[in-house]
């Protein structure tokens, strides 16, 4: 064989025998740089408790069970007036462990709330309940005594003042964009002997549960 000849083959070897090397090499390398990336993702969505009420979730650290804020609008039905009617909703909830605590103003009226009408009701109630919270829900249900005031048409030209007592009861189901913000909807109704309603209404979820960034 040609000296040439057989430096060409043994070089041809050699190709053939560092080639797949090379790409066994260059495929673990590979592999194993998605495995760390796939494992930091999963470390970076998990959720893990720290103590003290507080979990770590996408490298942020938050309070569990934290007093949040919701403000809503929506339509629902007046008994005293037989008719569909507009209602709006703001209310802040304060949680111990087992149970929390909520104060908040409720407005239904035939017209939009910011408008004067003589057919409206104003609901200010404290109400207990209880909430159920994961990464990407908050659903809570509160009931309590309210204070009512208003006033009802008695007809075209007359209208009655009231004020009195009542009951309010709340249900309200979100979806958090983020741990401590989202969007929902909420099922209501006020009691009273004057002007009670029910109603319905899509809300926003502001949480005080940001602690930090966890560095």
């Amino acid at each position: 064989m040609p000296h040439e000849t057989l430096i060409l083959h043994n070089m041809n070897k050699k190709v053939w025998i560092l080639l797949p090397l090379s790409f066994l090499i260059g495929f673990t390398a590979f592999g194993q740089e998605n495995g760390k990336k796939t494992e930091k993702a999963e470390a970076v969505d998990s959720v893990y408790v720290i103590g003290k009420g507080r979990v770590v979730y996408k490298n942020r650290i938050y309070n569990e069970n934290a007093p949040y804020f919701t403000m809503g609008y929506g339509v629902g039905y007046s008994f005293q007036s037989d008719s569909p009617e507009q209602n709006m909703s703001a209310s802040v909830q304060y949680f111990f462990r087992k149970f929390g605590l909520q104060l908040g103003y409720h407005a239904s009226s035939d017209t939009k709330i910011w408008w004067k009408s003589f057919q409206k009701a104003n609901d200010l109630f404290l109400g207990a309940g209880k909430r159920w919270e994961g990464t990407k829900y908050n659903v809570a249900v509160f009931g309590g005594p309210s204070w009512s005031y208003g006033s009802y048409l008695v007809n075209d030209s007359t209208y009655q003042n009231f004020y009195g007592g009542g009951l309010h009861a709340e249900v309200l189901a979100t979806y958090k964009i983020t741990y401590d913000m989202g969007v929902g909807l909420s099922l209501n109704g006020c009691l009273n002997k004057n002007y009670s309603s029910v109603g319905t209404a899509i809300h926003l979820y502001f949480s005080t549960a940001f602690v930090r960034n966890n560095f």
